[in-house]
């Protein structure tokens, strides 16, 4: 089992993913006096599309020759891309430096939670696959007033991947590998159609979480009269972590399958009310939209280990979340698009998407106080 100070070591390297996350929006909008909405749109999109393919690939070399393997490559490759993205000086090696960016965060999207629930008892397996991606989630309390203070000089937000990573990296060559895995190493792998299901619950929650981050949230702001829009849209921002903090806290206490749901479900909720108000209503909608995105990451990143073999863990997580992040490339596109059309509707769809999602979890398994074996084996 790993201590408690071993998982505040792995979150230490899983914040970078989040950080990484975080400071797209921000880039974006920089980005998009000079290349238009749509094209700095594609900015997102294609750190969605590294997402796709990250997951699937670490997912399987994690299967097949162990999870240490798979967290070490993880930290190496974010630091490709960050490093990448410092240096960039066009649109074209930004675009490439966000690209190799979410195949490393998927990466370790795939990789930790399986490892992590594989490493920690039934009744304190939720909590840490929460704690350990806490850190992640926290990062957005700094991205924002670095992303305010930084302002044009948006390469500052790629500093923090150079530093950490090299640390995380080292750090991860001392863990030891799953027991669960070693045990299972030599079994065949078996296909398993809930990989599928999650695949529709990733894809439609991600449609509708990442388009909170993209330019229609910043349009909406400055139509509603808030004249900076990166500091209004960090107050908004400041729910996702207090969401995370939260579902981390409650993690085990919770049934994962409803919890999940929920989160989703209200979500949606507060972003179809969001161009219905204005003023400080509209803030508090989105405060309340981006607590429960939030609040459903620690419970569906360890729901989704616990609803899948140990066999095809990591690699049905990476194929799930990986794939699924094609929805986070597709739903900023149509947002934008229907948005120039019509906001109410904008809002209305991707409101609609983060209810499906919702309701789809509701097929998952119960998990609450039973072993991963007793679950799925």
């Amino acid at each position: 089992m790993l201590t408690k100070k071993q998982l505040a070591l792995i979150s230490v390297g899983t914040s970078l993913s989040f950080w990484d996350i975080f400071n797209v929006p921000y880039i974006e909008n920089e980005a998009s006096a000079q290349l238009g909405s749509i094209n700095s749109t594609l900015i997102l999109s294609a750190e969605m599309i590294g997402y796709f393919t990250g997951g699937a690939i670490n997912g399987l070399i994690a299967s097949k020759y162990g999870r240490k393997i798979g967290i070490i490559l993880s930290m190496l490759i974010i630091f490709l891309g960050s490093t990448i993205g410092f240096f960039s000086t066009s649109f074209l090696q930004l675009a490439i430096a966000e690209f190799i960016i979410g195949f490393g965060i998927e990466g370790e999207v795939a990789v930790v939670p399986a490892y992590v629930s594989e490493m920690s008892s039934a009744n304190f397996r939720g909590r840490a696959v929460g704690f350990t991606t806490l850190g992640g989630f926290l990062m957005s309390l700094v991205v924002g007033p670095v992303a305010v203070i930084a302002g044009n000089d948006w390469r500052i937000l790629f500093l923090p991947s150079l530093i950490i990573s090299a640390f995380a990296l080292i750090f991860r060559i001392t863990l030891p590998e799953s027991k669960m895995w070693e045990e299972k190493r030599r079994e065949k792998m078996v296909w398993d159609n809930t990989v599928l299901l999650f695949l529709a619950i990733w894809f439609t929650s991600y449609f509708a979480g990442y388009s909170l981050f993209s330019t229609p949230v910043f349009s909406l702001l400055s139509n509603k009269g808030f004249s900076n829009t990166s500091l209004y849209f960090t107050y908004i921002l400041y729910g996702d972590p207090i969401g995370v903090t939260l579902a981390s806290i409650l993690n085990d206490k919770l049934e994962r399958k409803f919890s999940s749901s929920a989160s989703n479900l209200l979500s949606g909720i507060a972003i179809i009310s969001m161009p219905l108000i204005g003023g400080i209503s509209l803030l508090i909608a989105g405060f309340i939209a981006m607590f429960f995105q939030g609040f459903k990451f620690p419970t569906m990143y360890a729901y989704t280990a616990e609803n899948l073999g140990t066999k095809i863990r990591s690699l049905g997580y990476g194929i799930a979340d990986g794939i699924g992040h094609l929805g986070g490339a597709v739903g900023p596109i149509l947002f934008t698009l229907t948005y120039g059309y019509n906001a109410g509707y904008s809002f209305l769809l991707i409101g609609i998407v983060s209810m499906i999602s919702g309701v789809m979890l509701l097929k998952g398994a119960r998990v609450k106080g039973k072993s991963l074996e007793e679950i799925k084996g």
